[in-house]
């Protein structure tokens, strides 16, 4: 015992480390690893990282091997979930339905809906010349953005941002199993569950009188599933909690990010402000999300290998994982990526679409891509249109994963 605790506290060191880096230096960390052992297998039980572009794709491409590790955050509190559940029926039945009911053509709705929003929200701050963004825009548009698109509106706002951040700190960031923040996510789940069950058969006789009604939880009470594919109630309740539980944050931490990466490049700034002013929805959605590329949502997504496997197979850079070995797959690393991104550390608004992978790969593309890909640039866009549009300060994390402030200032508009 004595001979191998000097291992044991080198690999705490080595730990420690890793887990510094990932947190205030992640762009050195993934470069160092990607450019000298793009698969590391870290030893005992540490973790795997996957680096490259070509290998993140090719572990998430392959959920059978690289299982997603949610489950036990994530039922207690909403139920089985799409989310938790690679290759099954409920991933397969739940997201189909889902995205059958999420259509392209509500797109132009959804842009209206979000711009009036934020326009309403915005121009209760125009006295002031000073906007706290979390809470006036980023959180506050898609939790009301969830009542009139998806029809969950929830008992109040604040009760919906409390469900929000409680279930998506557990189920995504809960990496330390703290048993505060889990029962935060179970008791935000036991109440979601509880107003749903009125919710629902409210929204069900509204449907008799107004069949005319049209939102999401709307469309699932009006369609027809036939008891052998198991889509009851219960499903319907739980992929509703699930548009809060994946929209909010995610939606709200992009949104500051992209912000705070535009304040950093003034050239680029000038350029997406003049974007905005002109409506340009293209030219704003190519800025935003190239400048969430420098700092998006998260480093990394975890997975555990369920079976031994070998990544980047006949390659130099082949790695052999076993089965049990926590995966950490790095997006962040893969979007930075020279052998794949031309100029990777230069900003580019002409890179394609398949570069960025802000809204997952593969099976776990999210589930509302679409509604994220017109929120986070319509929202953007209309701060931009602010004369002088400026930080004052940094982003304030407040210790947890995500922005909980961020203010911005603007001048007062010409008249």
């Amino acid at each position: 015992m004595e001979k191998a605790q000097p291992a044991q506290e080198e690999k705490g060191v080595v730990a420690r480390f890793l887990a510094w880096m990932i947190k205030n230096k992640p762009d050195l960390l993934f470069a160092i690893i990607r450019n000298t052992r793009p698969n590391l297998v870290t030893p005992g039980k540490g973790p795997v990282f996957v680096t490259r572009f070509r290998d993140v794709q090719e572990a998430l491409e392959r959920p059978e091997i690289f299982n997603v590790t949610y489950a036990p955050m994530i039922d207690p509190s909403v139920g089985p979930f799409m989310l938790s559940r690679d290759a099954t029926t409920i991933n397969q039945r739940d997201k189909g339905i889902m995205r059958a009911l999420i259509q392209r053509e509500d797109l132009p709705k959804v842009r209206g809906i979000i711009a009036d929003l934020t326009k309403t929200q915005i121009g209760r701050q125009m006295d002031k010349r000073e906007i706290e963004v979390v809470g006036t825009l980023s959180r506050r548009v898609p939790i009301e953005l969830t009542g009139a698109y998806f029809g969950f509106p929830g008992p109040n706002q604040e009760t919906m941002f409390r469900w929000s951040r409680a279930t998506q700190y557990d189920m995504f960031h809960n990496l330390d199993k703290d048993p505060k923040i889990h029962q935060d996510n179970l008791e935000a789940g036991r109440e979601m569950k509880e107003y749903l069950s009125t919710l629902i058969p409210q929204r069900r006789q509204a449907l008799q009188d107004d069949p005319g009604l049209d939102d999401i939880l709307s469309r699932l009470l009006k369609s027809t599933f036939p008891n052998a594919i198991g889509f009851n109630e219960e499903r319907i309740a739980t992929n509703i909690m699930g548009t809060l539980v994946g929209g909010v944050e995610t939606t709200s931490q992009a949104i500051v990010q992209i912000l705070d990466q535009l304040f950093k490049r003034p050239r680029q700034l000038e350029e997406a402000v003049k974007a905005a002013r002109a409506d340009d929805d293209d030219a704003v959605y190519d800025y935003c999300w190239e400048a969430l590329r420098f700092n998006p949502i998260n480093p990394f997504v975890v997975r555990r290998c369920a079976k031994d496997y070998r990544i980047a197979g006949g390659s130099l850079r082949s790695a052999k994982i076993k089965a049990g070995k926590t995966v950490l797959v790095c997006t962040r690393s893969a979007m930075r990526d020279g052998r794949e991104l031309p100029v990777a550390s230069s900003f580019a608004t002409d890179r394609p679409a398949y570069h960025y992978m802000h809204l997952g790969y593969g099976m776990h593309t999210c589930l509302g891509d679409q509604i994220s890909r017109v929120q986070i640039p319509e929202i953007v866009k209309h701060l931009l249109k602010l004369p002088e549009l400026r930080p004052t300060g940094p982003i304030d994390m407040k210790g947890g994963p995500f922005p909980e402030s961020y203010t911005v200032a603007f001048d007062t508009p010409s008249p």
